[in-house]
């Protein structure tokens, strides 16, 4: 008898685990969530609000508040480096080869 699972992401997995497109879904998603907290903790600690760091990226808040909720429709990749620039800042993404490694986001100084 198999153990009853409760957590979403595994009965998730478990249902579309192994599916290449499912898993570069997954990977995309992880991505942006990261990027949104890089976004998040940058202007938070510059002490900004959303509107000002829009101001300074040359975009709205509500586009800054979709790329902190990881919920960007367009590259938040590209959004994070603005911001960075905007802040002189420093950005690297290293990425991993395999597929189930994460990217890892660091910023510093310029």
């Amino acid at each position: 008898m198999r153990k009853k699972i409760t957590d979403a992401v595994e009965i998730i997995d478990r249902r579309y685990g192994g599916d290449p497109e499912w898993d570069q879904m997954v990977l995309q998603e992880e991505l942006n969530m990261r990027i949104g907290q890089a976004v998040y903790d940058l202007r938070n600690g510059d002490k900004l609000t959303q509107q000002e760091l829009a101001n300074m990226t040359g975009t709205t808040q509500s586009i800054i508040s979709k790329v902190e909720n990881a919920d960007y429709d367009g590259s938040a990749a590209e959004m994070l480096v603005r911001v960075c620039f905007a802040l002189h800042r420093k950005v690297e993404i290293n990425c991993k080869d395999k597929p189930e490694a994460v990217c890892r986001i660091t910023l510093a100084p310029a």
